[in-house]
């Protein structure tokens, strides 16, 4: 019912056990991104961005472009000036099928998207898209 989306394991466990086993949680229905073809889900887009030491603060923005299909933007500060623009590309490559676009942002910037009015805490995923409700 809350749409997460598991593997289910069946084999036998190294316990010794054969009853159904569920792994972690890779998203959920309703923040799946259909990019250039490639079904996402934030969690893994975080992954990567949480590998590089350098990156000070993201967020990542979706939205729908003019023909009704899913964009992706990704807004990034850094902490300091040396930052390597492509290795980061290579890894959304190597590791997704696609690369997103992507973007430079002062941390101050982002603060401030991330911080919208009304809202109770931080977003660091800003789902901008329009969900019909079926």
């Amino acid at each position: 019912r809350t749409g997460d989306l598991m593997i289910a394991y069946r084999n036998q466990c190294k316990c010794g056990r054969n009853s159904l086993r569920v792994g972690p949680v890779l998203g959920r229905t309703q923040q799946m991104i259909k990019y250039k073809g490639t079904t996402l889900y934030p969690p893994a887009i975080q992954d990567i961005l949480n590998s590089y030491e350098n990156i000070n603060n993201y967020v990542i923005e979706i939205g729908t472009n003019e023909i009704g299909t899913d964009e992706l933007m990704i807004k990034l500060s850094f902490k300091d000036n040396s930052y390597d623009m492509e290795a980061i590309k290579d890894s959304f490559k190597a590791k997704l099928r696609v690369t997103p676009k992507i973007e430079t942002c002062s941390s101050e910037q982002l603060e401030e998207i991330k911080n919208q009015p009304g809202g109770r805490k931080p977003k660091q995923i800003i789902d901008k898209r329009q969900h019909s409700l079926n």
